[in-house]
């Protein structure tokens, strides 16, 4: 018999802090890079202090702005996590992104975090089906889920997740390197790194099954990114 779960009333209001917090940090860290590029590439320090405050108050109300589209994005996106339970199989459902489904007899793992998240682990790692604590009827869930395979307890974080924030800090110094240093040996060597760092990234985010298709489509804005640096770093390198 089907069954269906879905997030539970006012689930989100448990996960808005932690989006919050994650939002500011990436714009923080975004704005930074953004000044500090305009700083170096000010030809005066005066003329850069004379138009800080019309650059800082764009940011910051691209930055409210941005912070309320985001969370309403989220927040849609978040609510409409749905998963269907069948006689052979288990299917995750959610906005703008493709139905994952997984046979019973694919499943490698269960998992549950510290947090409460549960993690089905299918034959590939791009089948994995993620599963938020903030699930209705959670006793019923984990009840399912055993009679699938036993629920084990989820102790480490994958290479991404425990090292996103150090990956981001390096990506952007390297990125500003690129762009302010005129060192060829040290230029080259962050170019490489961007690169690395960038393209695999982008690589993860379209093989994952669990991110929707607007953050996919931002990949491409990458690639612009990605063209910049290598640009840049061959007209530093090349230059006499």
């Amino acid at each position: 018999m089907n069954e269906i779960f879905r997030i539970k009333e006012n689930g989100f209001d448990e996960v808005r802090k932690q989006v919050l917090i994650k939002i500011l940090v990436i714009a923080l860290m975004a704005m930074s890079f953004g000044l500090l590029i305009s700083f170096f590439n000010t030809e005066s320090t005066e003329e850069f202090f004379e138009t800080l405050p019309i650059i800082m108050l764009f940011l910051v109300v691209s930055m409210f702005i941005g912070f309320r589209s985001a969370i309403k994005r989220y927040k849609s996106f978040f609510e409409s996590y749905q998963l269907n339970f069948a006689d052979k199989n288990i299917t995750r459902e959610q906005q703008k992104t493709p139905a994952l489904t997984i046979q019973f007899s694919d499943i490698q793992s269960i998992s549950q975090n510290k947090k409460g998240d549960y993690t089905i682990k299918g034959k590939t790692a791009h089948e994995t089906i993620y599963i938020p604590s903030q699930i209705e009827n959670n006793e019923r869930l984990q009840s399912k889920l055993n009679q699938i395979r036993p629920v084990t307890e989820q102790n480490q974080k994958t290479f991404d997740q425990k090292y996103a924030i150090p990956l981001m800090i390096i990506n952007l110094v390297c990125m500003a390197v690129v762009y302010i240093s005129s060192n060829k040996i040290l230029v080259g060597i962050c170019a490489v790194a961007v690169s690395f760092i960038l393209i695999r990234s982008s690589i993860i985010i379209i093989k994952n099954k669990n991110i929707d298709s607007r953050t996919k489509r931002g990949v491409y804005y990458t690639g612009l990114v990605l063209l910049s640096i290598i640009i840049v770093a061959i007209m530093k390198i090349a230059a006499f």
